[in-house]
């Protein structure tokens, strides 16, 4: 059997520059992986909408590892096998790897309470005070907020 190389990748800082968003720099070296037909599997705290946003700018159809490895999603008809405990939409097979974010807000807002912390998440903000808190434009901080699988505290 003969060896594949894959390529796994961080997003922020590394593809993607942390100040400026830019990915120029990093164009040439997709592209000759693309080239060579290598996948790069983008594995990120970001959620499946910011990972989209980028894939579709970049022109990857690989899967992808969201939300700090809460899941993997891999387009629905990349292998030809089946993929077990796969949960199956229009256009991904996803693997679930963490709770469901609403399951995960419900025990922050439970810790919250019972010891009387003050826990702020993404959850609890307006999509401008996330940009403010994070820097990021409007939408993009829209976009983050979509979590699935787990929760940004502030």
């Amino acid at each position: 059997m003969k060896s594949k190389i894959l390529i796994i990748t961080d997003l922020d800082g590394t593809l993607i520059d942390l100040y400026d968003q830019s990915f120029d720099p990093v164009l040439p070296s997709l592209k000759l992986l693309k080239d060579n037909s290598i996948p790069i599997v983008f594995c990120s705290a970001k959620t499946r909408a910011e990972q989209e946003v980028l894939r579709e700018k970049l022109h990857i159809e690989d899967p992808f590892i969201v939300e700090n490895g809460g899941a993997i999603f891999i387009p629905k008809d990349y292998f030809s096998f089946e993929i077990p405990f796969a949960k199956i939409t229009d256009s991904y097979k996803i693997i679930e790897l963490g709770l469901p974010y609403h399951k995960i807000r419900e025990k922050l807002n439970r810790i919250r309470r019972d010891l009387n912390l003050k826990i702020v998440g993404f959850g609890d903000l307006s999509d401008e005070q996330v940009a403010k808190a994070t820097g990021l434009s409007l939408d993009k901080a829209s976009l983050a907020k979509k979590r699935e699988y787990d929760e940004t505290l502030i």
